[in-house]
């Protein structure tokens, strides 16, 4: 398994990019949690393999790293105090959807 501080490294500018324009599958998407389980690391760069245990552990403490990083905490209330006087994303105000057929 890779190790957090590599999960948490900056991603390229490009996939930023597209992630400002589609928004992430849901808990909404039409599939089995396993599916769900494999798509999330798959975006995360977390291997799955049989046994998804080790995987949501790591998927759970990356997650756990970012909501307690300092670094992250501050871009948040910076883009609080930013979304408040921003213009919406698109003519909606809403992101496109990425779906998975």
């Amino acid at each position: 398994m890779p190790d957090i501080e590599s999960l948490m490294q900056e991603w390229p500018p490009e996939f930023e990019e597209l992630l400002g324009k589609v928004s992430l599958p849901t808990a909404d998407i039409n599939c089995d949690l396993g599916e769900y389980i494999d798509m999330i690391c798959a975006v995360l760069d977390i291997p799955v393999y049989k046994n998804r245990v080790q995987s949501l552990h790591v998927l759970f403490t990356l997650f756990s790293e970012f909501k307690n990083s300092q670094h992250f905490k501050a871009l948040a209330e910076g883009k609080k105090s930013l979304s408040s006087t921003s213009a919406p994303r698109s003519a909606t105000g809403d992101p496109e959807t990425l779906t998975f057929d």
